[in-house]
Parts: structure tokens; sequence; C-alpha cells
């Protein structure tokens, strides 16, 4: 079954047997209340399937256009263990596994979350905090005048992948699945991994604790310059679900 669009007042979905593999949420415009803003840079993503979608249903049931669907169940391999704490056998079977296959790489969740989040801007700019960015977010060696094409953002930010990847590997000794692991490549990538080896994020996890115990430090990155932002705080909710293996797409 191939995929498509449904649209509700809400969002975009990108849906496949039933269910929505991704959301594009639908946000009020600060300059026109009567208009709607979305991010169409994960949208972008829908059209590279090898199912992209051919064809679009648009709902106008309701005030806000029908409910939600259900987003598509999480892979059965990324869901959370009932107890919060894996034995030490299967910690060691874990450590064992991932040893065998090498470096733990960002997945297409994480991928999704990160390119939500930073969005794509070809030219220069200045984030919540002044610092020159361009890109997928990135900010090293960013002048004011500069711009690019959208595959050297790609570029980039695969390179910028790779030296966050290798910082969380380097720094995590707990076991982690592929969900946990992107879920703390997309907050290093925006908090950097100075503030990730110094956070209590890390201590609790590597400590083994209580999974939601630890997941609940993730919100409380949610200020930049002192204030607390909207988006920070939907990334880091979305990185806590994926951390738990909950459904992230509804913060997107």
């Amino acid at each position: 079954m191939g995929t498509w669009i449904k649209e509700t007042e809400a969002a975009f979905y990108l849906m496949e047997g039933g269910y929505y593999v991704s959301k594009i949420s639908k946000y009020p415009s600060k300059n026109n209340p009567a208009e709607q803003v979305v991010n169409v840079v994960g949208m972008k993503d829908w059209f590279t399937r090898d199912d992209a979608p051919r064809g679009m249903t648009v709902s106008t049931k309701g005030a806000e256009g029908g409910p939600e669907p259900l987003p598509m169940p999480l892979p059965e391999a990324a869901a959370i263990p009932a107890t919060p704490k894996a034995t030490e056998s299967a910690n060691k079977a874990s450590s064992i596994a991932s040893s065998a296959s090498g470096p733990k790489r960002t997945n297409k969740n994480g991928l999704l979350l990160i390119k939500s989040f930073e969005g794509l801007r070809l030219k220069a700019y200045r984030d919540a905090v002044g610092i020159w960015t361009i890109g997928y977010g990135m900010t090293r060696g960013v002048q004011p005048d500069m711009s690019i094409s959208e595959a050297e953002a790609e570029q980039f930010l695969q390179q910028d992948l790779i030296r966050f990847e290798q910082a969380i590997n380097d720094a995590v000794n707990a076991p982690v699945n592929d969900n946990q692991f992107s879920a703390l490549v997309s907050f290093t990538y925006n908090v950097g991994s100075g503030a990730l080896r110094s956070s209590t994020l890390l201590k609790l996890l590597n400590a083994r604790n209580d999974l939601r115990h630890t997941a609940a430090e993730f919100p409380r990155w949610n200020r930049a310059g002192g204030r607390v932002l909207e988006g920070l705080t939907r990334r880091r909710n979305a990185e806590r679900a994926l951390f738990l293996g909950e459904n992230f797409y509804k913060f997107l």
C-alpha cells in the first residue's frame, strides 16, 4: 500500500496503512491571524520515499478538521521494557551486541526530529541567542553573508552528526537502543557536547537509573538566552518521547 497526505485544520499527515508516519503541525501566523504557518522541511522528505505520496485528502469535519489519526506504532525492537532497569545479563548482551555492530548512528526518527526543529536555511541568520547559523542549525565557521546549497546543507548536517554521535558513543556507557541514542543525538546537536557531558541526564543514564526518571531531564533544557522558548519545549518533549519509545510525532 502506498502513502498519501491527509490535511486537517491542525496539521498535515503522511499516512500509511491507516496510521500516520510523519506529522507537520500548523501554527498561527504572527503577522496575520487569518493565516497558518507550516514548516515544510520535514515534508520534503516525504517525496524522496520509494512510495512517495501521490494524493491528498482534506478533512473539513468539525472545527479541527476531524479527529487526529493514530501514529504508526513504533517497531517492536524500539519498545521500552516493562521493567525500567534491565537485568545484568540483558545489559551484558546488549553491550556485546552494540560492540559487535560498531558505533551507533542516528536513525530515521532522529533525523526527522532534528530536521523538523532545526529547519533548513540556505542563507546565514542569527539564531535565538544571536549566533550566526546556516543549513540545519550549523554554527561552525558561519559568516554573516554566507549562503549554501541544499546539498551542502545535507553534507554539513552529516558531518556534524558524526561529531555528536562520536561524543555520545564516548560519553554513554549504559546500553541504549537506537531510538534512545537518536534522542540523545538530537539533544546534543542542540545543546552541545560539553552540556551533555556535564548534564544530570548523562549521569542518571550511566548510573542505569530508572528510564522515566532519566528522561524527565530532557524538558529542563528549554531555555535560550535565559528565556523559556516554546520551540525548545516542544523539541525536548519530542526527544523525551523518542527516548521512551513513545509517540514523538505530536510534538513536531
